[in-house]
């Protein structure tokens, strides 16, 4: 397998897995047209973004903090208009958006590095920020989708940001170098686990509170 190949298949496992087990288990509580349009458009927004985000600094936080804003005020924006505000399943098409940004940003992160081969460590390193990237963006999504739902636009704006500001910190410092490549990955781990556990709280947490009394119980596998 090409390292191109190769960097997509491990770019994307992360959200393939999101898609199959949290919104494919739930399946019938969102439109599915929206769901698929919205994982599109988070695409072409993680395209353009991560084409953008290759011209910055990241290794400087106030850039990666800026970058980060940026991100979310999109999402918010969006989520905000008359198709997604005040209804129950904006927290899936939320999640959706940034189940399609994150991976393709790494993508391009792996793309633009022209690596000849993929060594081992390299494919872990490029797992670890997938999963880290992914899982965040995935959850403050859907942060920002429920908040549209519930009408606590800010609260919920601001707890995505704040949770996306301390993962782009920890970014910040990979990207800079600072610590022996032991450090990095340490570093990469830390916040791996810190998006699981976001992700996490998403799926145990806030996705039961925006599923209205009346669906609950719903086989999703026979509606």
């Amino acid at each position: 397998m090409n390292p191109i190949s190769t960097i997509g298949l491990i770019s994307f496992a992360p959200a393939i897995l999101i898609l199959y087990k949290v919104l494919g288990d739930r399946e019938a509580y969102f439109k599915h047209n929206k769901v698929f349009f919205m994982l599109a458009f988070g695409m072409l927004v993680g395209m353009l973004i991560g084409l953008f985000s290759l011209t910055i600094p990241l290794h400087v936080f106030f850039w990666s903090l800026a970058l980060v804003a940026l991100i979310e005020l999109t999402k918010f924006i969006v989520l905000m208009t008359k198709p997604f505000r005040l209804k129950h399943d904006t927290t899936f098409y939320g999640m959706a958006m940034g189940i399609g940004i994150a991976p393709v940003m790494v993508f391009l992160y792996g793309y633009f590095a022209a690596l000849i081969e993929i060594s081992p460590k390299t494919a872990i390193f490029i797992g670890l920020l997938s999963i880290s990237y992914t899982f965040i963006h995935a959850s403050t999504g859907a942060f920002i989708g429920y908040g549209c739902y519930k009408g606590e636009f800010w609260r919920y704006f601001l707890k995505a940001f704040m949770i996306s500001g301390f993962h782009g910190l920890l970014m910040s410092i990979v990207w800079a170098g600072r610590f022996s490549e032991s450090g990095n990955f340490a570093l990469l781990i830390i916040g791996s686990i810190f998006s699981t556990i976001v992700l996490l709280h998403v799926v145990f947490e806030l996705i039961p509170k925006t599923i209205p009394k009346e669906l609950k119980g719903i086989d999703t596998k026979k509606v």
